[in-house]
């Protein structure tokens, strides 16, 4: 099949093309005209950004602390030595269940 006709999109795809490798091509010059005097590229990271990169952190930590502590009660089963809190079992299903009863209003 052959497509003879652009239509708008096409033109504003090929546009769009175009400055890319326009901007790719001033960005490639700049950075060439940097390392040669000698200079370091400055980056400013925005206060958003910061607390995105945060939360990535924490949230990298916490799952390290999961499997470490889902590691430990493994280890505690297979030894035997494994007490369930009865209560704290209720606790953690009661919960969990209004939280799922929570999502779904």
């Amino acid at each position: 099949m052959k497509i003879t006709q652009k239509g708008p999109a096409d033109a504003d795809l090929s546009q769009l093309v175009q400055a890319d490798k326009a901007v790719g091509s001033v960005r490639h010059e700049d950075d060439a005209k940097v390392r040669q005097r000698g200079e370091s590229a400055k980056v400013d990271i925005s206060p958003e950004a910061r607390k995105l990169q945060r939360v990535a952190e924490l949230a990298r930590a916490g799952d390290q602390l999961r499997a470490d502590k889902v590691r430990q009660v493994k280890e505690r089963i297979e030894a035997e030595q494994y007490q369930a809190d009865s209560q704290e079992v209720a606790k953690s299903i009661v919960r969990s269940e209004v939280s799922r009863l929570l999502e779904k209003k």
